[in-house]
């Protein structure tokens, strides 16, 4: 838990993410990867109350279903435990997605997935990338190998508990 921190985006951070969906828009519908846009402009839909309270509640959740899997994931790929994730909340772009440069994870607040174990899901990408790049594996089984871990760390847990 110490090693993550929620963050709420501000305007300027949700028009980049605006733009970034804009720029890799084909590699999304290409992939069948789900994402959200504003209907009206940035300006007009945010709603600060609606990101502190899902903030909240996001914070509650992976209290409660975090599980000690940052410092098991850190401790797999020999990382330093001072590793610092963020999460931002954001209201557009794909339903979870990650930043290696600043170990960044955004969720957006209208995901109907399990956004904990998305959340797990891109702090994997975030610390499997440099192999991905290096043995330049394609995106259908980057994300099997990226699921297939999760699988194993949420395993370890399930069977000692």
């Amino acid at each position: 838990m110490l090693n993550t921190k929620f963050v709420i985006n501000s305007i300027e951070r949700e028009k980049e993410i605006v733009d970034m969906v804009n720029k890799n828009i084909n590699f999304f519908r290409t992939n069948r990867i789900v994402f959200t846009f504003p209907e009206k402009t940035v300006e007009e839909e945010y709603d600060i109350k609606k990101h502190e309270n899902y903030k909240e509640w996001l914070e509650t959740e992976w209290a409660k279903r975090e599980n000690e899997f940052t410092e098991r994931l850190l401790f797999l790929f020999n990382k330093s435990i001072e590793l610092q994730f963020t999460v931002e909340i954001s209201n557009y772009g794909p339903l979870g997605f990650y930043n290696t440069n600043t170990n960044t994870v955004t969720i957006n607040l209208n995901t109907k997935l399990d956004v904990i174990s998305t959340i797990k899901h891109e702090m994997i990408h975030i610390i499997l990338e440099p192999f991905i790049r290096k043995y330049q594996i394609e995106h259908a089984r980057k994300e099997f190998i990226i699921d297939t871990i999760l699988k194993i760390l949420d395993t370890q847990v399930n069977s000692t508990t």
